[in-house]
């Protein structure tokens, strides 16, 4: 969109020539008054006390620009993030009679049928019975001595032939319901998959556990100690709570169970969940939620027992009420759902919320920035016609070419090599560290070169690595570290903080003290109506945005004159600010040439949704707005 001019140059003209005639009339006047004050005192006229007039000719100008307009956030249909479904499955020996079809297999399969037409779902399934079996990680074993030790990263998969085998797996059923070594074993799989995946993606992702069994945990060891406490009774113990190894015929079995300590009681399973959940926090997780559901047919139940448990098969003992209390906590712990079948034939696991994330983006910030004017401690403009950081006095007794961002073009800006002159670099000598292609890509496109984010110790996929609302690139060209969050830091000890400072476009390295108010950008943002996607629009205004007198490019005297401003829109979850959020730019274009020219002339840029766009689809040679079709020479 183009600006708003409020005249043409016919009018600039104009305004000229009425401004050279009203030049002319007061010097009439004044020579008519000469005249007449001659006559009647009969002397001659002099300049005394008279003031100059300026040439009426030069129109001087300020240099201010405002810019407004409305950005909206994408729409909540936008942000389909990776979605982890992991099903825990009992394959205790007392399904071969309460789900003889096994339902169980079928209704993760169904599950999965309908969920892997999205290529943003994959799935892990854990079978627990005397083995906490990873079926979606082949060759992955959990074993005693070691049980923390197993690698079981890459255990989400959407692999048609791993998925397969893994619900063969759960047909097979067999001995004792080890709630404690499955939560472990879970846990230890969610870990895994947060350390190996990018922060980013774990912020966005959504991680759905299921737990489903027909009973209470078997074994439940206490020990003496714990029986002295109070926590347990060791009226539960059997034979190989002492000692692990007199049933164990492989290293597989009941793997997290130590000799005489407690297990699989309820604290422990609890805690177990806790730690689980502890990870959505320490990892920033977008989501997650641990599900339960107990499987109870009281049709199959048989007498009871003294203690009120129902004997199933002859062997099994199934206490309903214990069991209802314990899936029911863990799915309170878990923040999820319990739910309670009465039959093998309810089994229904997409009655459980396994969709995507669809969360409200909202502003998360707002910056504006003219990327060839500095802030001067004197409270003048340094010209930066690079755009590089580094203003044009010092690239000029540098060395340094002031309409180059890298002047040696050896991968490493003329910035960051100064900055760290005093470490090895020298932007007047090319450095080998960034030869290869690979080294000079931009994956995250936020104007940092992989050697550079490297250096700076940023991630090569985030455009804002510290979350803290402001880009990498642009942190590392105002001074403050974009591998750290210290936009609340003040770093000039001006009572300004840093992230105030480069929103304002003063200097994060000195005091601008009286300066300031002429310095400051001022912002005005307004939530208004969402736009037809669901997106939530702002309307803003960002006024005293001055603009400097940069050289031309080299080959375009057009250009002389011409400042780049980039507006940075951060987006984030409404409801999760320190989500890494995502950005939209827009550049404006405008032109200053003391002390007469500005292009637009009125000074107003309007800018609309549709000029804010994704890093990597802005082409600022095209996509810029503000200058007429064809500004022309001064």
């Amino acid at each position: 969109m183009r600006s708003e001019r409020g005249g043409s140059e016919e009018k600039r003209a104009r305004r000229r020539m009425e401004m050279n005639a009203l030049g002319a009339v007061r010097t009439s006047i004044l020579v008519g008054m000469c005249s007449a004050g001659a006559v009647a005192s009969s002397a001659g006229c002099t300049n005394t006390g008279l003031q100059a007039i300026d040439d009426v000719d030069v129109n001087y100008v300020d240099n201010l620009l405002e810019i407004r307009g409305t950005v909206c956030t994408d729409p909540p249909e936008a942000a389909d993030f990776p979605v982890k479904i992991m099903f825990i499955i009992d394959g205790s020996g007392s399904m071969q009679f309460v789900d003889n079809p096994t339902r169980r297999a079928l209704a993760v399969e169904e599950a999965i049928l309908r969920l892997r037409a999205n290529p943003q779902v994959s799935f892990s399934i854990i079978r627990f019975n005397d083995q906490d079996a990873v079926l979606t990680k082949p060759g992955a074993e959990v074993t005693a001595g070691n049980p923390f030790g197993a690698d079981l990263s890459g255990a989400f998969t959407r692999d048609p032939a791993i998925l397969q085998s893994a619900l063969q797996g759960l047909r097979v059923a067999d001995s004792v319901t080890d709630y404690q070594g499955a939560l472990s074993t879970a846990q230890q799989v969610l870990l895994q998959d947060m350390i190996s995946s990018a922060p980013a993606q774990v912020a966005r992702t959504k991680y759905v556990v299921l737990f489903f069994s027909d009973g209470d945990p078997f074994p439940e060891c206490c020990s003496a100690d714990s029986e002295r406490n109070g926590l347990c009774s060791r009226s539960t113990n059997i034979f190989f709570c002492e000692n692990p190894n007199a049933i164990r015929t492989s290293p597989t079995q009941l793997p997290y169970l130590a000799a005489s300590e407690d297990y699989n009681q309820p604290y422990q399973i609890f805690a177990t969940v806790r730690d689980i959940m502890d990870l959505a926090d320490n990892f920033g997780v977008g989501e997650l939620r641990v599900h339960s559901a107990f499987l109870f047919d009281p049709t199959l139940a048989g007498q009871l027992d003294a203690n009120g448990c129902y004997v199933i098969g002859g062997v099994n003992f199934v206490c309903p009420e214990e069991a209802r209390s314990l899936l029911g906590g863990i799915a309170e712990i878990g923040q999820g759902v319990f739910r309670d079948f009465s039959a093998a034939e309810e089994i229904d696991f997409l009655s459980f919320d396994l969709t995507t994330i669809r969360r409200d983006n909202g502003l998360k910030n707002f910056i504006v920035t003219n990327s060839n004017v500095q802030a001067a401690p004197n409270g003048k403009l340094l010209v930066d016609s690079d755009g590089d950081g580094l203003e044009d006095n010092l690239e000029f007794e540098a060395g340094l070419n002031r309409l180059l961002t890298d002047s040696d073009d050896d991968g490493f800006s003329d910035t960051l090599e100064w900055k760290l002159r005093r470490n090895g670099f020298d932007p007047t000598q090319p450095n080998p560290g960034c030869s290869d292609p690979s080294d000079r890509s931009d994956e995250d496109a936020d104007g940092l070169r992989a050697c550079e984010e490297e250096i700076l110790r940023t991630a090569a996929d985030l455009y804002d690595t510290d979350a803290d609302g402001v880009p990498d690139a642009l942190e590392a060209i105002l001074g403050t570290d974009p591998a750290k969050t210290d936009a609340l830091a003040d770093s000039d000890l001006d009572g300004v903080r840093n992230g105030d400072e480069i929103r304002v476009h003063t200097s994060i390295a000195f005091s601008e003290s009286s300066n300031r108010p002429s310095l400051a950008y001022r912002y005005r943002t307004d939530e208004v109506e969402p736009d037809a996607e669901g997106g939530r629009c702002y309307d803003f205004r960002v006024r005293n945005v001055q603009l400097g007198t940069p050289l031309a490019e080299s080959g375009r005297p057009e250009t002389f004159g011409q400042n780049e401003i980039l507006l940075y829109m951060a987006q984030a979850p409404f409801d999760d600010p320190n989500d890494f959020g995502s950005f939209k730019v827009a550049c404006v274009h405008g032109r200053y040439v003391a002390p007469d020219f500005k292009d637009p002339a009125d000074g107003t840029v309007v800018l609309t949704p549709e000029d804010f766009k994704a890093p990597d689809a802005l082409d600022r040679s095209t996509d810029c707005v503000g200058l007429a079709t064809d500004p022309g020479a001064p």
